[in-house]
């Protein structure tokens, strides 16, 4: 079967920036995931479970609340042995 996601809000993509330990799953520094409401593709379950809310938040035009850029949020892994840290930016396409 062949899987179709819909155009809905603006693009966010996940970027590995930084990581303590070794990923449960296999992400590396470096590695990108395009997520949204309806697609978290190979990017972990855990992790997608607790930035679902900043992933929604992006992707239907809210800004950011920390930092300077309104379009990016740093988040960190919820495995406190092996801390993988993302960045999501919306990318306006």
């Amino acid at each position: 079967m062949a899987v179709s996601y819909p155009k809905f809000g603006e693009k966010v993509v996940a970027k590995v920036i930084d990581m303590k330990g070794d990923c449960t799953i296999g992400m590396q520094k470096g590695d990108e995931f395009e997520l949204s409401l309806h697609k978290c593709g190979d990017f972990c379950g855990y992790f997608y479970h607790n930035i679902f809310n900043w992933i929604s938040l992006l992707q239907l035009g809210g800004n950011s609340p920390f930092g300077d850029d309104p379009d990016t949020i740093v988040w960190e892994c919820p495995n406190a042995q092996n801390r993988v840290k993302i960045e999501l930016k919306r990318v306006k396409e």
